[in-house]
């Protein structure tokens, strides 16, 4: 009973950290990309300290619930032994998952009325974040 246990809280650990590191790698992409849209756009270029840990936080906290979701299914589909032997390696894992979530958060990226996205070049706004979301699902699953 014991390995079982340690096992379960080993995953977790690992579920965990991989949440946190993807969400931060998710933030720090999410602000250089803003910082790309503020260029195209011929904004000033801004930064603010509050600013760029406002956007940190809400992608660490995006990446550890999604993470834990993603993980939760994974384990789930590979302790059952008739689903396990489908369940892919962690690199098809992650195209799969970041590109699930792109298509969940689609209407976003495709909708005309996002004016965030409308800024400076709106397709290679759409392209950017789109690619972040897949970046995300890649970084979750590839942790050891």
């Amino acid at each position: 009973m014991q390995p079982t246990t340690a096992l379960s809280e080993r995953a977790m650990g690992v579920a965990a950290l991989a949440s946190l590191t993807a969400g931060l790698v998710a933030g720090i992409g999410a602000r250089i990309i803003m910082r790309i849209v503020a260029l195209t756009s011929h904004m000033p270029p801004t930064f603010t300290i509050p600013g760029t840990l406002n956007i940190l936080f809400f992608g660490i906290i995006f990446g550890f619930a999604v993470g834990f979701l993603i993980t939760f299914l994974t384990a789930a589909a590979s302790a059952s032994p008739k689903a396990s032997k489908y369940v892919p390696g962690p690199v098809w894992r992650g195209l799969i998952s970041g590109i699930l979530l792109l298509l969940v958060r689609f209407p976003i990226f495709v909708s005309s009325d996002a004016a965030d996205l409308a800024l400076g070049i709106p397709l290679l706004n759409k392209i950017t974040f789109g690619a972040l979301v897949i970046l995300y699902g890649l970084t979750l699953v590839l942790q050891p």
